[in-house]
């Protein structure tokens, strides 16, 4: 998604809309092309503030310009961040496997059963990490909340048995395996998602 803005707008500023886009929750980060008569002037009004300004462009607008400035838009889009809900009470496991994920994942942290089951009415997750025994209830009492093409690890200090059927993609207990091992198999199981081999990773610890 993009905009362009001319800043000297009637009966309101360019730069003050400007501002109040990049205020936005839902525009904060669309890609702005400023179009205006006053566009070195408004470069320098705005001093260090321009942040997703792809152009500036003068008018009468070089069409050429133009161009290239809305290829430069569509050319730096990338695929969203896999969405992972992580259902966990301890803070400890949460911070460590959040550290494990790094950067290339959304992650959401629910610690209770009620925040996770509001977490899932709102969002879609591409796959959930979930703990067993929560303070109000279990958390495999989720798996009937979610859609099919969720991803589920089960990550418990619970010793579980196989008969969670095809539901569960893994178990692992955090007796035998740790945050970064969880972490490894998040990865493998969103590459093998990505190159359309399906989540078929199976990891019964």
């Amino acid at each position: 998604m993009a905009l362009t803005l001319d800043i000297k707008l009637a009966g309101q500023s360019g730069i003050k809309l400007f501002h109040d886009i990049r205020a936005s929750p839902v525009n904060s980060d669309i890609a702005v092309i400023v179009i205006s008569a006053v566009a070195d002037e408004a470069r320098r009004s705005l001093n260090g503030t321009a942040v997703g300004i792809v152009d500036w462009l003068e008018k009468p607008v070089d069409s050429k310009r133009l161009h290239a400035a809305l290829a430069k838009i569509v050319g730096r889009r990338v695929e969203p961040k896999p969405k992972i809900l992580h259902v966990e009470d301890d803070e400890g496991v949460l911070a460590v496997m959040s550290e494990g994920l790094g950067s290339g994942v959304s992650i959401t942290s629910a610690k209770t059963l009620k925040d996770a089951q509001q977490a899932i009415a709102n969002h879609r997750f591409d796959l959930v990490i979930l703990d067993i025994a929560l303070p109000d209830g279990s958390g495999l009492d989720l798996l009937t909340d979610l859609s099919l093409e969720t991803g589920v690890i089960v990550f418990s200090a619970a010793e579980l048995d196989d008969k969670l059927g095809d539901r569960v993609q893994a178990i692992m207990t955090k007796t035998k395996a740790s945050e970064i091992d969880v972490a490894r198999l998040v990865r493998n199981m969103l590459t093998s998602v990505r190159d359309g081999a399906g989540a078929s990773v199976q990891a019964k610890e």
